[in-house]
């Protein structure tokens, strides 16, 4: 089984793309209250953070993506079966 390298970047991706569903769920919901409730401006805020959110998670991919590229990868840590108990 093939796995992607791991970088310094590779712990960052998950949370960011896991922030960036949140906020897309939060984005929906807020759409989906009454019109009283909802207003321009707490969408836009959604908006903005969703911008920067993506903005952030596509600039991290494109750094371990150039980590990779460059060969500036974690050293894999291999499990053994030399456990002491």
């Amino acid at each position: 089984m093939q796995t992607e390298p791991q970088t310094r970047y590779s712990h960052t991706l998950p949370e960011l793309r896991f922030s960036l569903n949140l906020l897309y769920v939060g984005r929906l919901l807020l759409g989906m209250k009454a019109d009283s409730l909802t207003d321009d401006e707490g969408i836009d805020v959604f908006d903005d953070q969703i911008e920067n959110v993506t903005d952030e998670l596509i600039a991290t991919e494109l750094l371990h993506e150039a980590a990779v590229l460059a060969g500036d990868t974690l050293p894999e840590i291999t499990p053994t079966s030399d456990t002491v108990m």
